[in-house]
């Protein structure tokens, strides 16, 4: 039978995981604790196992769909600490990224609404009494704070985005 350094290694040639979904895993594997924690000191050791640069990682491929806050959410739920998040945050996050990115979601999204509400709700009777333009900015802010951007930052560049 394998031990917990075995299988760890078995998982991390698969893909990055944190710590703490790596311990879930062996615990459900069944492994007793203290053999969980000699495993992940020696992959600590080994430097195959870091939260800080699995957070960096993950920062870095979701940055360009997904605001920071809702970076934060999903790193807080694969168990990595507040203080290495906030860390990988600032070192991928450049100062008024955020808003620039939601902007261009926001004019992509736009686009799109506008052409299925052309192709689709226009023809629609129970869509006929409303009007355009509430019904894309508020199909396109549903969306953008499903990603996790702040409201009054959607509500800002909606206005803006409604005024071209």
């Amino acid at each position: 039978m394998k031990g917990a350094l075995d299988v760890a290694l078995t998982y991390l040639s698969r893909r990055m995981l944190t710590r703490c979904e790596l311990c879930q895993r062996l615990a459900r594997k069944g492994f007793p604790s203290h053999e969980i924690a000699a495993a992940i000191e020696r992959l600590l050791e080994w430097g195959y196992l870091s939260d800080q640069e699995y957070a960096r990682a993950y920062c870095l491929s979701k940055q360009t769909n997904y605001s920071q806050k809702r970076i934060n959410y999903d790193l807080k739920g694969r168990g990595i600490e507040e203080g290495i998040i906030e860390q990988a945050l600032r070192e991928t996050y450049l100062p008024g990224q955020e808003a620039e990115l939601c902007r261009k979601h926001a004019q992509k999204l736009w686009v799109e609404e506008s052409r299925r509400w052309e192709s689709t709700y226009r023809h629609k009777k129970s869509y006929e009494k409303i009007p355009r333009e509430l019904m894309l900015r508020q199909k396109v802010g549903q969306k953008l704070m499903q990603k996790g951007y702040p409201q009054e930052m959607v509500f800002e560049i909606l206005e803006g985005i409604a005024k071209e």
